[in-house]
């Protein structure tokens, strides 16, 4: 068994604990998990991406390398783009239909790309993909910092490795207090916007 994961977004948006709870439920399973972050401009709402590698055997670098990761899970069109080419075109990708108008700033651009254009260029390089409204739904059920784990509701729906029950109790027990509640209903909702 091995699974190379990539999560792409920007500061606030939960890739840490997404990270975490992923990692965890992986060293759950008994096996190797090795995992990277940059945060640098987290708190101003830069770009933050997280390596997660896991598999029985031995692992030699926590980054994973161009065309190697097995899934992408992003939090923002852009980041998407910038991160697709670690993806192995035969792997998929989980997208957050959103978009944060100051990640331009990190990739050069000088105005936001059309939604429809990513997504050709996504499906063109990687055909195996899911779009899904994550921020959306975290904000309709009144928090759209929820965003991450709305994600990790349809991570567990399209990747048959994570159990739904396990997953759901890993949710709980890194949650806060405040917001054990609302990261359950989040993640139930997430798993739902896969059909």
């Amino acid at each position: 068994m091995k699974m190379d994961v990539v999560i792409s977004g920007v500061g606030g948006q939960g890739n840490i604990f997404a990270s975490l709870v992923i990692s965890q439920y992986a060293m759950n399973k008994k096996l190797n998990v090795l995992g990277a972050e940059t945060i640098g401009a987290a708190q101003r709402g830069g770009a933050v991406v997280s390596h997660i590698r896991i598999a029985e055997g031995e692992i030699y670098s926590p980054l994973i390398s161009r065309g190697q990761a097995d899934l992408l899970i992003s939090m923002e069109y852009v980041e998407m783009l910038r991160h697709i080419r670690l993806l192995n075109p035969q792997g998929a990708y989980l997208l957050n239909a959103m978009k944060i108008p100051t990640v331009l700033n990190n990739m050069g651009l000088d105005e936001y790309p059309e939604q429809e254009e990513i997504l050709k260029a996504a499906r063109q390089y990687c055909p195996n993909g899911y779009v899904i409204e994550a921020s959306a739904t975290a904000k309709k059920l009144g928090n759209i910092q929820m965003t991450n784990v709305v994600m990790l509701g349809a991570l567990v729906r399209i990747m048959p490795f994570f159990d739904y029950d396990e997953f759901k109790w890993l949710i709980n027990a890194n949650s806060p207090e405040r917001f054990k509640e609302a990261n359950i209903k989040g993640f139930e909702e997430g798993f739902k916007l896969i059909n």
